[in-house]
């Protein structure tokens, strides 16, 4: 496998190096970094909630989604307008 030589600025440096785990390369740190689109870093987030947090936001999302579908209908109800 071939490499390349990339110029990076220190503070980017820094960064990159801060991200890397114990034992991997920058390579590998990049590659880790730059998910591809069938991984989701969301995953890193999780239990940085609590669980009061997350059923307020669960409730202000289904009050928010109800209120659309109020003013607007539903969905269902729109797909069988097409």
């Amino acid at each position: 496998m071939g490499s390349k030589t990339v110029s990076l600025k220190d503070e980017t440096y820094r960064r990159l190096n801060r991200e890397k785990r114990d034992g991997e390369s920058f390579s590998d740190a990049i590659d880790r970094l730059l998910v591809e689109d069938d991984t989701n870093p969301l995953r890193e987030l999780i239990g940085l909630v609590d669980e009061d947090e997350l059923e307020n936001v669960r409730t202000r999302s289904n009050e928010f989604r109800e209120d659309v579908n109020s003013r607007f209908g539903s969905t269902e109800r729109a797909n069988e307008d097409q």
